[in-house]
């Protein structure tokens, strides 16, 4: 048998994916991990560190290399990538110069030229690299936060001026953090304690937390991929962020109630809404991507999507627009989790630091002003729409509902921003509506 790419490798092409295809790393590494079924689980795990611990560290690595070469501009590409990985690896994980160097150039097997500049670098790095580390740690924060924490300068100067030096470095030393695997347990159908229990037994070296005031959600590290398992294929757990499985619950729909799941995306919200309504009511799950749409019917089966007492339905749909299927009667409640630039997704999709702009935050806000104003008009009077947002920028969140609320359209029952710093999970806004 073949023997397969290793983790370096595999990593190495993961990142040149993203690099050139500027899509989401999660994705990348998936379809790599799929072409390669039988690595190793050790090896899977290694690939899956070194693709978000280079994309979170990127800048600092990148300083790190280009201090100690010659001709920085000439170091790109693959040779850019293997770098960083090895500088990585030096830095966060302890790994001895002389294993970093080796590992480089074996994946660098047409290195040439090259060889004698990649031992010089990270030979380099070795001696030189806590140090450098230790003095981009001080300074001005900007500096602070683009070359130690590897924040944009663009963003990072938004929370400086925004949230104010100390809240601005906290929240970039917590996005350099990999976060913990987050689950939603159906309380319905299991308790925490079985699910603890099945979870270690499943993943064995898996780290469980619970979260307090917080039942449906456990936190864990170390337990290899969640995705799969029969916790998992039974509908017992889903992977969701602590800060994502916030709008449903603050949305607290009842049994027996017609709600409307409103950019619904691959159905993940849908059923922690069929779980909080306990398999029983009405539920219209709707998406303007056909595709989001297949992937969230294909995932109701796991859960309480197939309730006997629950009518639940996937549509197609323009939320913008006149639809039949959903105008027909009013909605009890509407879950409203907007498109947006992703800035509050930074630790688990560190890439959107690399491919996002200042310009991009205006850019939604018309798109989204109009999915809330529509859909505020299905719910019933009185009735209550939480709107959701995965961004900290206050102009995708705030500024959205406010000028609402201003207008008497709704009254606000509650609003809060979830962040890394504070809570230890996304940055999520999310602001309960109650119609007038």
């Amino acid at each position: 048998m073949a023997k397969g790419p290793s983790a370096r490798r595999l990593a190495t092409r993961v990142l040149r994916d993203v690099e050139r295809g500027g899509g989401f790393s999660n994705r990348a590494l998936s379809r790599q991990l799929e072409r390669h079924r039988g690595l190793d689980p050790r090896d899977r795990g290694l690939t899956t560190t070194l693709v978000y611990g280079v994309l979170r560290n990127q800048i600092r690595l990148d300083a790190h290399i280009d201090a100690h070469a010659r001709k920085p501009k000439g170091i790109k590409g693959e040779t850019r990538q293997v770098l960083r990985i090895a500088v990585f690896e030096m830095l966060e994980l302890g790994r001895p110069p002389a294993i970093a160097v080796s590992e480089a150039l074996r994946a660098l097997e047409r290195a040439g030229p090259l060889r004698g500049a990649v031992q010089a670098i990270l030979g380099a790095v070795g001696r030189e690299g806590a140090a450098l580390d230790e003095q981009w740690s001080t300074g001005k924060p900007l500096d602070v936060l683009e070359r130690r924490w590897s924040i944009p300068r663009w963003l990072g100067g938004r929370w400086v001026k925004t949230l104010g030096e100390e809240t601005a470095l906290a929240r970039g030393r917590a996005l350099a953090q990999p976060l913990p695997i987050d689950l939603r347990l159906d309380l319905g159908r299991i308790t925490p304690d079985d699910a603890v229990a099945r979870l270690e037994e499943d993943h064995p070296g898996i780290a469980i937390e619970r979260v307090p005031d917080q039942p449906q959600a456990i936190r864990t590290r170390g337990g290899g991929d969640l995705f799969f398992g029969p916790l998992h294929g039974e509908g017992l757990v889903s992977v969701q962020g602590l800060a994502a499985q916030q709008p449903a619950i603050a949305l607290a729909p009842e049994p027996g109630m017609r709600v409307l799941d409103a950019c619904a995306g691959m159905g993940v919200k849908t059923l922690q809404l069929a779980e909080l309504m306990d398999g029983r009511g009405t539920i219209i799950a709707a998406d303007l991507d056909p595709r989001q749409v297949e992937e969230a019917e294909a995932s109701t089966a796991r859960g309480r999507g197939s309730s006997d007492a629950l009518t639940l339905t996937h549509v197609q749909a323009d939320l913008c627009a006149d639809d039949p299927r959903l105008d027909d009667a009013p909605f009890d409640a509407v879950l409203l989790d907007v498109p947006c630039t992703g800035l509050g997704n930074l630790a688990r999709h560190p890439e959107i630091r690399w491919n996002r702009t200042y310009e991009d935050i205006g850019a939604r806000a018309e798109l989204q002003d109009r999915l809330l104003r529509r859909n505020l008009a299905r719910v019933r009077p009185g009735g209550a729409l939480v709107y959701a947002v995965c961004s900290f920028a206050p102009e995708e969140g705030a500024g959205i509902v406010d000028p609402v609320v201003a207008e008497g359209l709704a009254q606000l029952d509650q609003a809060r921003t979830w962040t890394p710093e504070a809570d230890g999970t996304e940055g999520f806004y999310v602001a309960r509506l109650r119609r007038a």
